[in-house]
């Protein structure tokens, strides 16, 4: 038996959780690929299960994401799945949401799941987290984890009841899309004396929102506000409201092996 796991990660939270999903089913012996979407070449439908990780954006996952799921899974054939989130809230619309397009296609899902991970939207909304509380829920997260792929292959099925979270949800995910599309436009630019013309933001962008020049960096309208490229710009050259911004990163003691 051999799984795949497909997530996409913006700052780190998801491939933290991918990373730790995967050791537990090598834990038991069973091999796991990971693939991150936005690599966007090279995937073949293949695997006897997955296991699909997203951020939540708004309740929700990002369309980029569900839509690349949709496009290179057409048939599930009963295969099982897992499909996790990952946020600074306990519970969000995205696994749910996204299971029900799997099942459509013939997949079968055993577990939705929240994983909670640190905040990583701070720049614009909520508190950052404190060292305290961050290394508090890396432990959870593997914790958790480990849980999901007990219950996975011991047969066990769990899913996050959000039945009455949908209504509102949907509608606040469009609002919150919409708002998102001009978001760097409006509200970064870059400190063209600290950036060294790398390109990783404009490589990296999921939705190919960003160009870089000889003398600027240009953001168009199509922006999800995710904020890789402020938060993995290895010049820190981004400024948010024309202040220097604190870069997400998590704890080196935190990270696990390569995937």
């Amino acid at each position: 038996m051999k799984g795949c796991i497909i997530y996409f990660s913006g700052t780190g939270n998801t491939e933290y959780v991918a990373r730790a999903i995967k050791q537990e089913f090598a834990n038991s012996n069973i091999l796991c690929d990971t693939y991150e979407v936005s690599k966007n070449s090279g995937f073949e439908d293949k695997y006897d299960f997955y296991v699909f990780g997203a951020p939540i954006y708004a309740e929700m996952f990002p369309p980029f994401y569900t839509e690349w799921v949709k496009k290179h899974l057409t048939k599930g054939n009963g295969r099982k799945c897992i499909v996790f989130s990952t946020q600074a809230n306990t519970i969000a619309c995205g696994p749910a949401c996204l299971a029900k397009e799997l099942k459509r296609i013939g997949f079968k899902i055993v577990i939705e799941d929240c994983i909670v991970m640190p905040n990583n939207y701070y720049i614009v909304a909520f508190k950052k987290f404190t060292e305290e509380q961050v290394n508090v829920a890396l432990k959870k997260a593997k914790e958790q984890a480990k849980t999901i792929v007990d219950n996975f292959l011991n047969g066990k099925t769990y899913f996050t009841n959000v039945k009455g979270r949908e209504i509102w949800a949907k509608p606040v995910f469009k609002l919150f899309m919409l708002w998102s599309r001009k978001w760097a436009k409006k509200n970064l630019v870059a400190d063209m004396c600290k950036c060294t013309r790398c390109g990783l933001c404009q490589k990296q962008c999921p939705v190919n929102n960003i160009k870089v020049d000889k003398d600027s960096i240009t953001f168009f309208e199509n922006c999800v506000s995710r904020q890789r490229c402020v938060h993995r710009c290895p010049a820190n050259a981004f400024l948010y409201k024309n202040k220097v911004i604190e870069q997400y990163r998590l704890p080196k003691e935190g990270h696990l092996g390569k995937i």
